[in-house]
């Protein structure tokens, strides 16, 4: 197994090219404390890069209240007991406080005996 602090900076070395050129935001979660986005998941809810990797991450970033439940739903059931990917859409709150209707793709991961989410993040409405 890989040592948990390392898994996240291998990932995103290996997932480099996805990150970098995908036109969805993008970001994989191991923890509240290791994770790693892409700039346009930043971007798509209202951040710069700088600003949210020097805040913790939390679902009220980029998830209204009203669909944290069901984020934390799917995760927890689809993706964290590694049964299957999951698409669903959700409100998106943006920095300024603004909603937006989005999609994720959340996908469970397996790095180095650790399960990760793997998200494709789009909004999909205004």
């Amino acid at each position: 197994p890989i040592d948990h602090e390392s898994v996240i900076p291998q990932l995103v070395e290996h997932l480099a090219p996805i990150l970098e050129s995908s036109p969805d935001g993008v970001y994989i979660w191991l923890d509240p404390h290791h994770w790693a986005f892409n700039g346009r998941f930043a971007e798509l809810f209202g951040w710069t890069a700088a600003e949210m990797e020097a805040t913790p991450f939390s679902l009220d970033l980029f998830v209204d209240p009203a669909d944290q439940e069901m984020f934390v739903w799917n995760y927890q059931n689809r993706v964290g007991a590694l049964a299957f990917p999951v698409t669903f859409r959700f409100l998106g709150r943006r920095r300024d406080g603004s909603v937006v209707q989005a999609e994720t793709d959340m996908i469970p991961l397996t790095y180095g005996g650790h399960t990760l989410a793997y998200h494709f993040v789009r909004v999909v409405g205004v």
